[in-house]
């Protein structure tokens, strides 16, 4: 009777195993499921689109990465961007940095963990721009003027307030107007602005207006020339979704680097060459083949890696227009490098 005891006590021991080893199966299953991020649609071609047409390499399958393009009503802009990321339709988003430090001051749990333009001696930005018969010499000429800007409240229109403040005038002195950066050129050669500042990153509707030709700049107005080295928009996702996920972020960010250095490396080798692969993936996904011809890349060796001090230049103005509070917000509480596999403390 004992003997039988003991046999039925193992085999319902053997079950529990078996049952919580079968549980264990599943929920494994299911955790190592693939995860798809989803992000927002473009016809233009994304850095690991081109880096895996230049290299035959499918760089998201190597780190096991889908993706899911989603297409919204309201599009554009890194503003957008950032909302569709709040508002959980996409998992991942792009945008300079003030859109992201304003969000997380607001309470908006997102981080970014990858690096987008960067600013250097071999990517300067664009500064700027009058018509080549401009009246327009120096900073002091700007009293009075009107400049075009993409958006208010971003990159141009403070680096234009920087610019300013460093020459001893204001914003107040100077009006900023918000024109789509494809027709900044348009309303620039005829005469309804003054100045055009683009995006102050230099961008494609850039390239084309200058590639025209009638127009200068103006010296000392482009960005590296204000700002120096540095890193001016980052990519992330909610907190959530990186608690949660943390080996596909990682992987994510090493798909981000991977398509960056061979984008770079390659442009140095044969610019021609990425143009084209940009030109034949644009026609595939409805996107203007003719944009391919002012491409380049915006990753810079000379400056790989984002520091506080990229962020604490945005945190320093908003600080002292009375946006944020001192103290409010640091950089750590808006980007990372822990996710980035090449970057070394």
């Amino acid at each position: 009777m004992r003997h039988r005891k003991k046999i039925l006590l193992i085999a319902v021991i053997a079950a529990g195993v078996i049952g919580a080893g079968y549980s264990f199966s599943k929920q494994a299953k299911k955790a190592d499921a693939p995860v798809t991020i989803r992000l927002l649609d473009s016809s233009a071609p994304s850095e690991w689109e081109l880096a895996s047409r230049l290299t035959g390499r499918d760089i998201l399958a190597e780190e096991g990465i889908q993706l899911e393009n989603i297409t919204l009503a309201q599009s554009g802009g890194g503003t957008i961007s950032i909302q569709s990321l709040l508002a959980n339709n996409v998992d991942y988003a792009t945008s300079a940095w003030p859109a992201w430090i304003n969000a997380i001051a607001g309470g908006g749990k997102i981080k970014a963990v990858a690096t987008g333009m960067t600013t250097s001696k071999s990517n300067p930005g664009n500064g700027l721009v009058v018509l080549e018969n401009s009246t327009i010499r120096t900073v002091k000429d700007l009293t009075g003027k009107k400049i075009a800007v993409n958006v208010l409240g971003a990159s141009a229109d403070y680096e234009i307030r920087e610019y300013l403040r460093l020459n001893g005038l204001s914003i107040d002195q100077v009006e900023l107007t918000v024109v789509p950066g494809p027709q900044i050129e348009q309303v620039l050669r005829s005469g309804q602005v003054d100045v055009a500042a683009w995006t102050m990153g230099g961008g494609i509707d850039y390239e084309i207006a200058m590639s025209r030709g009638a127009f200068r700049e103006l010296p000392g107005t482009q960005r590296y020339a204000i700002r120096g080295e540095t890193i001016t928009m980052g990519s992330g996702f909610r907190e959530d979704f990186i608690k949660k996920h943390p080996a596909i972020v990682r992987h994510f960010v090493t798909v981000l680097e991977k398509s960056k250095r061979i984008l770079w490396e390659e442009f140095q080798k044969d610019p021609q060459k990425v143009k084209k692969a940009y030109a034949d993936i644009a026609v595939v996904k409805g996107g203007n083949p003719k944009l391919a011809e002012y491409y380049r890349p915006t990753f810079s060796p000379d400056y790989p890696f984002a520091q506080d001090k990229d962020l604490q230049w945005w945190i320093d103005i908003l600080v002292s227009e009375g946006k944020l509070r001192l103290g409010q917000i640091k950089p750590s509480d808006i980007f990372t490098n822990e996710f980035n596999l090449l970057y070394k403390k």
